[in-house]
C-alpha cells in the first residue's frame, strides 16, 4: 500500500471515531430532559453561547500551537477535549458543568484543524491532496452517519434514554484517541519546523505552504530547535500582508471563514427549532433527528467523496460553483425561518448539508 494512502486511511479512521458522537442528534432533548431539567432558553442563552465564544477565541491560538507541537499533540487534544466534554454531561449535570462542556467542546472544534493539517504535512505530494481531502472529508461525515443513524434506531426503537447515547458517545471520542496516539510522527511543520535546503544560509526565507510542498528542495534538514516566536510572527504578518493583497486568496478566506461560521451555527441550533417546531405540533412535527443528520450526512460525504474525484477545471469554475451554492444555502436557510413544517425544515437541512459540503471540499483544496 502507498504511504500517503496508510496515512489517509488513518487520518480517516480517527475522523470517523472523532464524529461518532450519537448524543449530538439529540443533545437539545437530552439537556431539556427530565434527567438534567433545563429550560429550552437556559440552553440557547446560557449554554450553546459559549461555545461559540470559545472556539472563536481558541482557533487562532490552536492554529500557532499546532504547528509548534508538529501536529500529533493537538490531535489527541481533539479526541481528549471531547472526552472530558461528555465526563462533564453525566448525571448529575449542573449548569456550570454544561457551560464548562461547551468550552470543551469549543476546544475540539478549534482544534479540528489539526488532523487535516497533519495530513498534508505527511503527504508531501500536492497532486494528491484533492484526493486525500475527499476521501478524509468524506470519512469525517461517515462518522456522523453512523453516529446518527444509530442514535434514530437507539431513541425510536430501542427505546434507549438520552443519557445512555452520552455513554457511547464517549466511547467513540476514547477510540479516536487511541488511533491518535499511533500516529506517525510528523518532524517538520510550515512556520516553527521548515524545512530548507542543506545549503541554506542564515537568511530568513519565508516559505509558504504552498511553495514549501510544491517545489523539490532537494536534500533537506530540518531544525532542531524551532524558529523564534518573533521570527514566525514576522512571517505571519508577511504571509498575512500577501494573502490579504491577493485577490484570488482573499476571495476564498473570506467566503471559507463565513460559510464555515454559519455552518456550525446550524448544527448548534437546528435541534432547538427541531424541538420548538414538535412542541407546537407534536401529531404532525414528530422527531426524526437522528435519521435526518444521517441522510444529510451521508448525501455530503458521497458529494465530498466524489468532487475529490472530479477532473474539473475549479480554478475556472469555482466561482460560479460557489455562487450559486452559497445561494441555494441561502435560500434553504430562509425556508427554515418561515416555515412551520418540520418535514420541510427537516428537507431543507437535507440539501443545505449536500450543498455545504460539496463547496468545502472546492474551497479546501484552493
Amino acid at each position: 500500500m502507498e504511504e500517503w494512502l496508510k496515512i489517509t486511511l488513518c487520518v480517516s479512521l480517527f475522523a470517523t471515531f472523532r464524529d461518532f458522537r450519537p448524543v449530538d442528534s439529540f443533545y437539545t432533548s437530552y439537556l431539556t430532559s427530565p434527567a438534567v431539567n433545563f429550560t429550552a432558553e437556559q440552553v440557547t442563552e446560557d449554554i450553546y453561547p459559549i461555545n461559540s465564544y470559545a472556539t472563536t477565541s481558541l482557533v487562532i491560538i490552536m492554529f500557532i500551537v499546532t504547528d509548534y507541537v508538529l501536529y500529533k499533540p493537538i490531535v489527541m487534544l481533539d479526541a481528549f477535549s471531547s472526552i472530558v466534554m461528555f465526563l462533564l454531561v453525566l448525571d448529575p449535570v449542573t449548569l456550570l458543568k454544561s457551560k464548562l462542556s461547551m468550552v470543551c467542546l469549543g476546544l475540539t472544534s478549534a482544534s479540528e484543524l489539526a488532523y487535516m493539517s497533519y495530513a498534508y504535512a505527511k503527504i508531501r505530494d500536492r497532486k494528491l491532496y484533492q484526493k486525500m481531502t475527499g476521501i478524509v472529508r468524506g470519512s469525517n461525515l461517515l462518522g456522523k452517519c453512523l453516529s446518527s443513524t444509530f442514535a434514530q434506531i437507539a431513541v425510536s426503537f430501542l427505546n434507549i434514554e438520552y443519557g445512555l447515547l452520552v455513554y457511547i458517545s464517549l466511547a467513540g471520542s476514547c477510540v479516536a484517541f487511541v488511533v491518535a496516539i499511533f500516529f506517525p510522527p510528523v518532524y517538520s511543520s510550515i512556520y516553527f519546523h521548515p524545512e530548507g535546503p542543506k545549503t541554506a544560509t542564515s537568511k530568513v526565507i519565508y516559505n509558504t505552504f504552498h511553495n514549501q510542498y510544491q517545489k523539490d528542495l532537494g536534500p533537506c534538514f530540518v531544525e532542531k530547535s524551532p524558529k523564534p516566536v518573533r521570527v514566525v510572527l514576522d512571517q505571519l504578518y508577511a504571509e498575512l500582508r500577501d494573502a490579504y493583497t491577493n485577490p484570488y486568496l482573499f476571495k476564498y478566506g473570506i467566503w471559507f471563514a463565513f460559510a464555515t461560521g454559519i455552518y456550525f451555527q446550524v448544527l448548534t441550533y437546528n435541534d432547538v427549532l427541531y424541538l420548538g417546531l414538535n412542541k407546537r405540533d407534536p401529531v404532525n412535527n414528530k422527531l426524526y433527528n437522528g435519521g435526518i443528520d444521517a441522510l444529510a450526512f451521508i448525501t455530503g460525504a458521497l458529494s465530498s467523496y466524489c468532487i475529490g474525484f472530479l477532473k474539473v477545471d475549479w480554478k475556472s469554475t469555482s466561482n460560479l460553483f460557489l455562487f450559486v451554492g452559497s445561494l441555494l444555502c441561502c435560500i434553504t436557510l430562509c425556508v427554515c425561518y418561515v416555515t412551520t413544517s418540520l418535514n420541510l425544515v427537516y428537507t431543507m437541512y437535507i440539501i443545505y448539508c449536500f450543498v455545504f459540503q460539496s463547496m468545502n471540499v472546492v474551497a479546501r483544496y484552493h
